[in-house]
């Protein structure tokens, strides 16, 4: 009874003053891990995204262009592959293929999907059908007109915007239309026996041809199938493929970001310890 008298009603005892302090570094504490937590899952988030959106394309529209580009080699054309220009509103343009005739230039676009395919020449996505399976892709006449501009813009550049440019997107052999094939895309292999009809022809390519190449060549950091690149173009090279795709661009910032997120956490627990 004694001790109920010393404490006044109305009035909470006293803690000691190396209790608060103790639940406040615990506190601070805890809301700094769980801060460090959430900051590394934003971060491994933003790396395993930025993989998925940049390796992945990469592997499957590598192969199909690798397939084209030894058909062009092995038919005897000369010819340009991977190749990045300067696009509309500053950005970049990726063009898989560019032929050299004597007359003009052609433009390839690859698009090695089989099965039926459904799409018409002014929409935005096509349809591929493989049975029990269905994919949507974004129209590649669309991605080839885009690419013709970039070409004819560069030539504008070089002063050879007289050139003929055509194109023309590939689809392998046996892939079927069931709704009818849209002008400008043809079979990979008649299509490669008519570019090879046309560069036959015995006449070498003019001078305005060879110039409009030689500006190509140069502008897009590309080089023919086995001639002679330097190291610092290689890298350069990979890097404007990948910034030149809408998805793969995206991907290459979330995987800086993520990088630099790790980078800051790593270096903030450091100095922490």
């Amino acid at each position: 009874m004694e001790n109920a008298a010393a404490v006044p009603a109305g009035r909470r005892p006293q803690r000691e003053p190396g209790h608060d302090t103790m639940e406040q570094s615990l506190i601070l504490w805890a809301t700094d891990v769980l801060w460090g937590l959430l900051f590394a899952v934003v971060a491994v988030f933003l790396l395993v995204a930025g993989v998925y959106m940049t390796v992945g394309p990469a592997l499957r529209q590598g192969r199909a262009e690798r397939r084209v580009a030894r058909s062009l080699h092995k038919a005897g054309l000369t010819c340009l592959n991977d190749l990045v220009l300067k696009g509309r509103h500053g950005g970049l343009c990726q063009i898989d293929h560019l032929v050299r005739l004597p007359t003009g230039l052609v433009v390839l676009e690859t698009c090695m999907r089989s099965g039926r395919l459904i799409g018409r020449r002014g929409a935005r996505v096509w349809r591929q059908d493989l049975g029990l399976e269905i994919y949507h892709f974004g129209n590649p006449l669309l991605r080839l007109n885009r690419a013709m501009t970039a070409v004819r813009a560069a030539l504008a550049e070089a002063d050879a915007e007289d050139l003929t440019v055509t194109g023309q997107v590939l689809v392998p052999g046996r892939t079927q239309f069931p709704r009818g094939r849209p002008e400008g895309v043809a079979p990979l292999g008649p299509f490669l026996q008519e570019l090879r009809a046309a560069d036959a022809d015995g006449s070498a390519p003019s001078a305005s041809v060879e110039q409009a190449w030689t500006a190509l060549h140069d502008a897009g950091l590309a080089r023919h199938r086995g001639g002679p690149g330097s190291w610092s173009a290689m890298p350069r090279r990979a890097l404007r493929r990948l910034m030149a795709d809408q998805r793969t661009a995206t991907g290459v910032v979330f995987l800086g970001a993520g990088g630099l997120m790790l980078l800051a956490l790593a270096v903030g627990t450091g100095l922490m310890a």
